[in-house]
């Protein structure tokens, strides 16, 4: 490891620290639930929340009051990430955490293959190559069966959502995408089938998964992971096709993820499109028909909270037509971030940024995509 990298991860080891520390004065109120709103729309907002936490244990007090919350349905669905994955007595700890009590979370990993694979041998799980190797040395019935075995390996340890497959293309000069073979190839025809082969093969298992990221992240000359990527220059409409060929097919992902992707000539005011209505609603919904949950990526990522605060985020996501708003919540961790939604959204209402209606619409979407998730146990 270089003395660079070596630098960057313990710096960010020490900013989680460092967060967690000055978090954990607000956590007595939010593990009390005082002062935490508990009507209708407080409950629709819950159902929004894609949240992370802080450690790799069940005794962890992010991971505990993660799962007091969803419990009292202020949470809908939790992300685990690759701090979040210790032994395979952990990652069983931590799941059994947040499906005691009588309102389990939706849980969800990365589980792509390659390099982004949070669950390993280790855990139970099979190696999967990355996209690129899969499509080179696989058909796409082999890669089904391939990933049906996944799914089954994944559902057996209780997760719901695989926040997979990359439906981007392959440019190997992308530092995100390309450079570590997370894409399946150039053409439209062969990323759609190894992509229905990965979606259908989870789905045969009770896996629901998110294909990512729209509108396109494969072509970008920048990484997301550090501010948004502007691929106004270099996105064509066949990025779209993939994409598009999914929505039209009868494996349809039930989620779809957006990219803090910058494009300018869909939407000109330069948001990304994670929290750009022209993008979400224009171009995903209305022009794609796309009738899924709409995800974010991690709203958290210094695409977005360069731009704006968590609260600025909530309302925009929503406004733009996103259903689960992810928050990683570990830089920066706030134990209050589920009430403090409720009421960044209750006022942008009152404002007129938000319509209830907005809110309860995609509210629903997340209970039916809950209804679709494996039972419990």
């Amino acid at each position: 490891m270089n003395v660079r990298r070596f630098l960057y991860r313990w710096g960010r080891v020490a900013r989680a620290g460092v967060g967690m520390a000055m978090g954990m004065l607000a956590y007595p109120i939010a593990w009390l639930g005082w002062f935490r709103p508990r009507d209708e729309l407080a409950a629709a907002v819950g159902q929004l929340l894609l949240v992370g936490f802080y450690g790799a244990s069940r005794s962890s007090p992010s991971a505990r009051l993660l799962a007091r919350q969803a419990q009292r349905g202020q949470v809908g669905a939790v992300f685990f990430v690759h701090q979040n994955v210790g032994s395979l007595a952990q990652v069983k700890g931590l799941l059994d955490l947040f499906r005691d009590g009588g309102t389990a979370p939706l849980l969800a990993i990365d589980h792509e293959g390659g390099i982004v694979q949070r669950l390993t041998d280790a855990h139970g799980m099979s190696r999967l190559p990355a996209a690129r190797d899969v499509a080179a040395s696989l058909s796409p019935d082999e890669a089904y069966a391939l990933y049906a075995r996944a799914g089954r390996e994944l559902a057996a340890l209780g997760f719901d959502i695989n926040l997979g497959p990359v439906v981007d293309i392959d440019a190997p000069d992308n530092p995100a995408i390309g450079v570590f073979g997370r894409a399946y190839g150039t053409e439209p025809d062969r990323i759609t089938a190894y992509a229905q082969a990965f979606l259908a093969g989870f789905s045969a298992a009770g896996i629901l998964c998110a294909a990512k990221h729209f509108p396109g992240h494969g072509l970008a000359v920048s990484d997301s992971h550090e501010g948004a990527a502007d691929i106004s220059a270099t996105w064509t409409e066949a990025e779209l096709e993939p994409f598009a060929r999914l929505i039209a097919s009868p494996t349809a992902p039930p989620l779809m993820m957006m990219g803090h992707l910058r494009l300018d000539p869909v939407a000109p005011d330069g948001r990304p499109a994670t929290i750009s209505t022209p993008i979400v609603t224009g171009l995903l919904r209305r022009r794609l028909g796309y009738q899924g949950v709409v995800v974010t990526d991690d709203l958290d990522m210094k695409a977005v909270s360069d731009l704006m605060g968590r609260k600025e985020a909530v309302v925009q996501a929503i406004a733009a037509g996103c259903d689960l708003l992810m928050f990683k919540n570990l830089f920066g961790y706030d134990p209050l971030l589920p009430q403090r939604a409720v009421r960044w959204v209750r006022d942008a209402i009152a404002r007129g940024e938000l319509s209830e209606a907005q809110v309860m619409a995609a509210a629903q979407r997340v209970r039916a995509l809950r209804s679709r998730a494996r039972p419990s146990g």
